[in-house]
């Protein structure tokens, strides 16, 4: 069986970085629109498929326990 505190913190901290770049919080988003001298309007269409590639991957790392606990469980740390 997994380690339910390892996997709560790699969703958790996965969830947080999603946090970060995602409007209407995003503060990297925000920095990376202001050092690349353009708009959000014209940004989010270009981010569209980042963003389901990241909720992809998030499903995968909560539901798939493999994912999220594969490493640890190779290197003998669970």
């Amino acid at each position: 069986m997994a380690c339910t505190r390892c996997t709560f913190g790699l969703i958790l901290v996965y969830n947080l970085c999603i946090g970060n770049i995602t409007p209407p919080v995003g503060n990297t988003l925000f920095v990376a629109i202001k050092v690349g001298d353009t708009s959000l309007a014209k940004t989010i269409p270009y981010m569209l498929w980042y963003y389901l590639a990241i909720l992809i991957g998030l499903m995968l790392v909560t539901y798939l326990p493999f994912f999220s606990m594969g490493l640890p469980m190779a290197a003998g740390l669970v």
